[in-house]
């Protein structure tokens, strides 16, 4: 059996629903952004990982005479 759903009811459930929507887009935006900071967040400490590795490179003993080349 199918029931009718009065229009008062209708309303209210999408009153309700339109409210959680926009609950969700605040959420949706906040995560977007923290995702955003996280990802440039990222690339900053790989390009402080790569100048610690080119610096602590330079320590490395220079082929020569006797010595192995790397």
């Amino acid at each position: 059996m199918s029931r009718t759903v009065p229009p008062r009811e209708i309303r209210a459930v999408l009153d309700d629903v339109a409210n959680a929507l926009q609950g969700a887009i605040g959420l949706a935006t906040h995560v977007r952004r923290n995702a955003q900071t996280v990802a440039d967040d990222a690339v900053a400490l790989e390009a402080a990982i790569g100048r610690a590795v080119s610096a602590l490179k330079r320590l490395r003993p220079r082929s020569g005479p006797g010595r192995a080349a790397r």
